[in-house]
This record gives structure tokens, C-alpha cells and sequence, in this order.
């Protein structure tokens, strides 16, 4: 806003001192004309200087900046039931034969841009459902998630106006629990994690999605994303159970169309029954939402191997602060999702190892 303001003001200057040398006599009013025709061109050059031309804005179905409201997004042509305890959100029931025209969402690889609905399925574990109740909370930790994206997007000028689907999934997983351990990458450490957790978590997806009606989760993700109108759905996953929170971009997901983040209730090294009610963290869900479109891990290095003030302790994807006011979405993570230019183009970062399980204990 101040560098438009700014370009007016220049093109005012500019348009005067050279009204001023126009001989008067040239034709009646020749100055005042001369004045306001190369102001109104000089502004017209202003304002299509700064229109956002790149392609993530011009094909945003909502370019509008963040507002810091978190709404609900209508899930069309299904049956649900309200919940008790929160009736703004329902539970899925069975799906509805849909006549709406409207295009599936765009690509996973899509920046973090425009509308982007957050869709939730809960699994209950260790033969205990969600209820009613934890499932509100749960969408009150969400909807802070929400605002807290929409603040910082408003910080980097990003358009992005997190909604929440009206409509959630549940399915009690009765499927006994194997834990196999394996070594693998967290973040730049080597430890041990459960190995093929993000198979598990497609199968079980699977398998939810069989028991709601649909042929699989493909089928599941294609045909609800077909019913919400977004620039982008990501689905949450929330197991009823202790464990390590992760996130499975499409890049790396064996199902076509399929991108997950699991987000646990509460952190352990593996998955263990949970003792006490569920508590989904904001920022376990910000972390891993952000996975999903595109963020690395920024833990386990020190800072002077980034890029001079593209990341500090305070970033999301650091996680060394545990209140979510105190995180930030800095300029290296900000260019990975999508909102910005590369923090420092001189300077290669090197990526870092995401494969296997999230978050360091």
C-alpha cells in the first residue's frame, strides 16, 4: 500500500514539472490538459505495476488477503448428524449422488494460497471412540490453528483464507496394533521410530473409507474434495492414541490423490494406548499442515546453517517454543509453502530428511 501510495505521489511530481514547461499558448488549457492526461497515464502504469501477476494468485478460485475468521465450508450432497456438543460440525453419514459441476481442488503440490478447508477424520483406537464432546475440542484447536495461519499469512501478504468443513469422519479402528522399530531420519538425526507408519496410516485410511461406503481412500478423498469448493483440501488425521505425529505429502504417498496429516493427540515415541482425554495441539496441526505443502523440518541444525535471517528459533517448522503466539512462519519456510521470494537467492540451502515419523521428542 505505501509503494502505491508512493507511485501516485511520483507520478503527481512527475506530471506537474512537465505541465509546467508546456507553453500555455500552445491550445486552450494546454497545461492543465497536458497535466491530466500524464498523470492518469503515469498512475494507470502504477497500478498495473502492482498487480500480483504470479500464477498461484491470478488461479486462486479466493484471492482475498486473510481475515483472521475461520468459517465453515459447506460439505455438499452427504447425509450427517450434528454433534451434541458443537452443532456447527456434523458426522458423516453416507454420501448423496451430486450433480454439482464444480472442479476438484487444486494439485497438492499447489502453494499454500487462496481457500484451503481442512477436513478431519478421527479414529478411534484401543477400543475407545471419539465422542462428541473431544470432537468439538478438537475443532476449537483447530479453528486457532486457523487464525493462527491467517495472522502470519497477513504478515507476509499472502492470500489464504483458512475454512473448516462442516462435515468430519469417524471410524473405530478394532485392527490389532503391531509396532515394528527401525532407524530412520527425524528431521537431521538418526533414532529410532515405528517403522512403515505412513503405510499403516493409508491402510487404515482405507479401511475407513470402506467402512463409510467408499471403494478406498482415493475414492473417499476424490469424491468429498468433488463436494467443497477450495483452492485446496488437506485431510487431518487424528488418531485416538499416543504417538509421533507425521505428515505424507502426495510426493510421497502410495495412493494417487492422497495426502495425510496424522496428528496424534499427545507425543510419545511410538504408539501407545492414551491415558486421559485427547488434546489435538495447534501446532502439531500447523507443522504438519504446512508438510503438506511443501515446509522441511528446521530442527536439529543450528541456525547459522540457513541463509542469514531466513529462519529463526521462533519458526514453526523448529519447534522450539511450545506456545503458539510465540511461533512464527519465517522467510525460508514462508518461500517453501509459497508466500514469498527465496530468503537469500545467492545461498543453496540443503534440504532436509523428512521421511519417517515427525516432531523430535
Amino acid at each position: 500500500m505505501l509503494a502505491k501510495a508512493g507511485g501516485w505521489l511520483l507520478a503527481l511530481a512527475v506530471a506537474a514539472i512537465v505541465a509546467a514547461v508546456v507553453p500555455e499558448d500552445l491550445f486552450p488549457a494546454a497545461r492543465a490538459f497536458s497535466f491530466a492526461i500524464l498523470f492518469l497515464v503515469l498512475g494507470g502504469i502504477v497500478e498495473f505495476i502492482q498487480i500480483d501477476r504470479s500464477p498461484s494468485t491470478l488461479s486462486l478460485l479466493d484471492p482475498r488477503p486473510a481475515d483472521g475468521r475461520i468459517d465453515l465450508a459447506a460439505l455438499t450432497a452427504v447425509r450427517n448428524e450434528p454433534n451434541l456438543h458443537d452443532p456447527r460440525f456434523a458426522q458423516f453419514l453416507a454420501i448423496k449422488p451430486s450433480t454439482s459441476s464444480r472442479p476438484p481442488p487444486r494439485d497438492r503440490n499447489s502453494p499454500l494460497r487462496g481457500r484451503v478447508v481442512l477436513v478431519s477424520l478421527f479414529i478411534g483406537q484401543d477400543n475407545r471412540p471419539w465422542p462428541d464432546s473431544e470432537i468439538a475440542a478438537a475443532h476449537q484447536s483447530l479453528e486457532r490453528a486457523g487464525r493462527w495461519l491467517e495472522r502470519e499469512a497477513l504478515r507476509h501478504r499472502a492470500p489464504l483464507n483458512i475454512e473448516l468443513a462442516d462435515t468430519y469422519f469417524t471410524f473405530d479402528d478394532a485392527s490389532p496394533q503391531e509396532v515394528a522399530v527401525a532407524f530412520q531420519h527425524v528431521g537431521d538425526n538418526l533414532g529410532p521410530a515405528e517403522e512403515g507408519a505412513e503405510e499403516k496410516s493409508l491402510i487404515q485410511a482405507t479401511r475407513a473409507a470402506v467402512h463409510l461406503g467408499f471403494q478406498d481412500a482415493a475414492d473417499m478423498v476424490a469424491s468429498i474434495e468433488s463436494r467443497i469448493h477450495a483452492d485446496a483440501v488437506a485431510w487431518l488425521v487424528h488418531p485416538r492414541q499416543a504417538g509421533r505425529s507425521f505428515a505424507i505429502p502426495q510426493e510421497q504417498s502410495a495412493l494417487q490423490g492422497v495426502s495425510l496429516a496424522v496428528c496424534y493427540p499427545r507425543e510419545a515415541s511410538f504408539p501407545e494406548p492414551l491415558s486421559g482425554p485427547p488434546r489435538v495441539d495447534p501446532i502439531t496441526v500447523v507443522h504438519e499442515l504446512l508438510h503438506l505443502f511443501g515446509a522441511t523440518d528446521k530442527y536439529g541444525r543450528s541456525l547459522k546453517a540457513f541463509p542469514p535471517r531466513s529462519v529463526s528459533r521462533s519458526d514453526v517448522m523448529r519447534l522450539s517454543l511450545t506456545r503458539l503466539s510465540k511461533l512464527t512462519i519465517d522467510p525460508a519456510t514462508a518461500f517453501e509453502i509459497g508466500w514469498r521470494d527465496p530468503p537469500n537467492p545467492g545461498a543453496k540451502e540443503r534440504p532436509v530428511q523428512t521421511k519417517g515419523p515427525d516432531r523430535p521428542l
